[in-house]
């Protein structure tokens, strides 16, 4: 009974740290930049707030988990100097709103390269107290730690699926709208790490292990996990399952030098460096992929390109997914979206479309319609027009 009141006290003091409040911050931040956007580009909400997190809980408990008995099993501590200035980190890298520097090469190698030259250059301007605490943090483990947590962001990517991404529009340098797809998820990682009990001495109750005959207390850390990348050039499941491939190899290769680091103690900075440079690496060959190559969402000369599918719409039923072509709208050709909305209404109680899919083949979808219904099906197209443009001519025509 003893262990059910400390494990529900430790679970209770997670609420205690800036983590789990920075992630409800950005995943808020984001929502509403993007549901912004979304209005301005397409008129609509496309997705609800918190969808950023969609789909990552299961990923984020059993990692949790794993990272928890590892932690514990290998004699992780984490000391609170090395938590606050990881929080500090996280916090400045995501306050503009990009997910990118949340992946685990940057926040904890730069933290760790922070308390070392601590430790070392700024002696003279800490507390002597507070000099034992700095190194309580062996940095022996942080590339393990970002190792794991590679894998993690590597099981993420793989899991994307086209209604995970977010669609959006933008205007090239000739003036005419091009479609680009934005994966972007945040995940909260909980596990659990061990912390000299003397910093644990101020919080009465707070359960306390002898370990060697030191004092250490269990913390549960809510870590902060996030990536974004921009996919113009093809459909996003297929950016995703690259990366998922890089971030592997990286995650591989740092475990490697870290495991080497137990014989060879400098291999540990080697191993920050090269986390911290492999992510690089892989940024720049997937920009550079993007760059040189045709934009896949632009204004198609035959059949009406999908963007985008908005959820609880027809669109959804009709099995549409990025990256498939109409051709037809009840049995009518349509190449621009003023020609698909009046297709539609040909019969406003049924809706049949004729679509190419992914591999270029045929197929059919049809479906009942309700007056409630979004008058485009909830599908989102690359415009052709400026934005309102056909949302004018239906109001007019339904007025």
């Amino acid at each position: 009974m003893n262990w059910v009141v400390e494990i529900g006290t430790i679970i209770a003091h997670v609420f205690m740290q800036p983590f789990i409040y920075l992630f409800f911050l950005f995943i808020l931040m984001s929502g509403y930049f993007r549901i912004k956007k979304d209005r301005r580009n397409f008129r609509a909400k496309v997705y609800p707030y918190f969808y950023e997190a969609r789909r990552t809980w299961l990923v984020a408990v059993t990692a949790g988990i794993v990272l928890s008995a590892l932690a514990i099993g290998f004699g992780l501590v984490l000391s609170l100097p090395f938590a606050l200035v990881l929080g500090a980190v996280m916090f400045i890298v995501a306050i503009g709103n990009r997910f990118t520097w949340l992946s685990a090469s940057y926040p904890l190698a730069i933290t760790a390269a922070v308390i070392y030259f601590a430790g070392i250059y700024l002696q003279d301007y800490i507390p002597s107290s507070w000099q034992p605490l700095l190194d309580a943090t062996n940095l022996f483990y942080v590339p393990f730690l970002i190792g794991v947590l590679l894998f993690v962001e590597t099981w993420l990517l793989g899991r994307v699926r086209s209604k995970d991404t977010f669609p959006e529009l933008i205007k090239s340098g000739r003036g005419k709208y091009l479609g680009q797809h934005r994966l972007k998820k945040l995940a909260i990682i909980p596990f659990v790490t061990l912390i000299p009990g003397g910093w644990l001495e101020p919080f009465n109750g707070w359960p306390l292990l002898d370990i060697g005959g030191e004092s250490y207390g269990l913390l549960v850390v809510p870590y902060l996990l996030g990536f974004e990348y921009i996919v113009k050039a093809r459909l996003a499941t297929d950016a995703s399952k690259w990366l998922a491939k890089g971030h592997a190899v990286l995650a591989i290769v740092v475990l490697l030098i870290a495991g080497a680091s137990y014989k060879m103690p400098m291999l540990t900075v080697v191993a920050l460096v090269v986390a911290f440079i492999g992510k690089e690496v892989i940024l720049l060959i997937f920009q550079s992929k993007e760059k040189g190559r045709t934009p896949h969402f632009q204004p198609s000369e035959k059949g009406l390109l999908v963007l985008g599918v908005m959820p609880d719409t027809p669109a959804v039923d009709l099995e549409l997914v990025p990256g498939e072509k109409i051709v037809k709208v009840n049995d009518i050709k349509v190449n621009n979206e003023e020609e698909f909305y009046q297709a539609v209404n040909q019969n406003r109680a049924f809706c049949k479309l004729a679509v190419e899919d992914l591999q270029g083949e045929v197929r059919f979808a049809q479906r009942s319609l309700y007056e409630d219904d979004h008058y485009k099906l909830g599908i989102l197209f690359v415009k052709e027009q400026e934005p309102y443009v056909l949302e004018q001519i239906a109001e007019k025509q339904e007025g």
